[in-house]
């Protein structure tokens, strides 16, 4: 299946590149089709994961493919080699290392997922190439500050914190943390747990497997009766968790991170995912007045007419544009050296009215965090 997806998933227009083992590229520009070789390892054959990582790279190759029709970087092309990591650490490892040391890919673009991000970033080090966009709930990739790694999107921290300042405003005084045992739950009920810490609140936890009695845990969550419960957890345990809750007169605000993607949540637990908040690392895909949600639109519609754009999408795009635009200020046949050192000169760079920011010892990206509600249908309410 990996296999298949890479071949399917190279930017639309571009040759392919030839398969024969090369040196790790040390230079933007290779030497088949004067071409600037991209790498990006996504946990696209597991079925947990799998729309998201499609999500995520459609964004970036719409960026990647609007690039290149305008000249692509000082007249080289971008192609993007695709690699499935199964969201398992070794073998991210080891894509990450094919991909440098065998398809001589010349920087990383985009990985996610907390158990392979720490192995991405390994590799990335250990091998001198730059990472563009690192996202997993841990802080991995900016504590401490990694040469070569540049996280694009808020850290989950931060996100967790302006969710809890957000009803603490409103008057909260008793709140949940419920997480899912599995995947990235630990990690998202560690955001939840730090930033509740940070603001002098107390708090419950509720741990959970998706083995266990949905009945027995939303009994426990109704005994508790908080007035928020914070969420990491996956759906589809989750939503026979709700059910028994809200069938038992349980009426607590739910909120939960942005690893969450709403699409899933609607397509679990149905009427019941109205008036869930999701805090989001980017504006609204649809936002009428956002100038980089209107980018990612034209550039995805010229892509795929047929994609709908996505909040994960917006992300895969927004680092793209990250990485482009390092690209450019790195100037023609650049290094690994330079790539590094024109990322380093964002203080900030704007990017349609979003701000990104690094520096030497400094991998803050962007600050930016949005709380929306799930509402009927598809819509969702800022």
């Amino acid at each position: 299946m990996a296999a298949s997806f890479t071949r399917r998933h190279w930017l639309q227009g571009l040759a392919a590149v030839g398969s024969c083992t090369v040196a790790p590229a040390l230079r933007a520009a290779d030497d088949v089709g004067n071409a600037i070789r991209i790498g990006r390892v996504l946990p696209y054959g597991v079925p947990a994961f799998a729309s998201m990582a499609r999500q995520r790279a459609q964004g970036a190759d719409a960026c990647m493919a609007h690039t290149n029709a305008s000249g692509g970087i000082a007249g080289q092309r971008i192609v993007v080699l695709d690699r499935d990591d199964g969201y398992d650490t070794a073998r991210a490892a080891r894509e990450t290392q094919s991909l440098l040391s065998q398809d001589g890919v010349f920087a990383l673009l985009g990985a996610f997922g907390t158990p392979t991000v720490p192995a991405v970033i390994e590799v990335a080090e250990r091998m001198g190439a730059p990472l563009v966009g690192a996202s997993s709930i841990a802080n991995d990739a900016r504590q401490p500050p990694r040469r070569w790694i540049f996280p694009v999107r808020v850290s989950a921290i931060e996100e967790a914190a302006a969710t809890v300042r957000h009803q603490m405003t409103l008057g909260a005084q008793r709140f949940m943390v419920l997480t899912s045992r599995e995947a990235y739950g630990p990690s998202g009920a560690a955001a939840y747990t730090s930033a509740l810490h940070r603001a002098g609140r107390k708090f419950g936890e509720l741990a959970f497997e998706a083995s266990d009695d949905a009945k027995r845990v939303a009994a426990q969550l109704l005994q508790a009766r908080p007035e928020v419960i914070f969420i990491s957890v996956l759906p589809k345990p989750f939503a026979g968790v709700l059910r028994a809750y809200r069938g038992g007169g349980g009426a607590a605000r739910i909120f939960g991170l942005s690893v969450i993607r709403a699409e899933d949540l609607r397509a679990e637990l149905g009427p019941l995912a109205v008036g869930i908040g999701l805090s989001q690392p980017v504006p609204a895909p649809t936002s009428p007045t956002s100038a980089l949600a209107g980018e990612y639109r034209a550039h995805l519609a010229r892509l795929d007419p047929a994609a709908q754009p996505s909040f994960h999408g917006l992300e895969g795009y927004l680092e793209a544009r990250v990485l482009v635009e390092g690209l450019r200020r790195a100037g023609p046949r650049a290094t690994r050296e330079q790539l590094v050192r024109a990322l380093e000169s964002f203080r900030p760079l704007e990017l349609g009215g979003l701000l990104v920011r690094y520096g030497a010892g400094d991998r803050t990206g962007s600050n930016f965090s949005e709380l929306v509600m799930l509402g009927s249908g598809r819509s969702i309410v800022r």
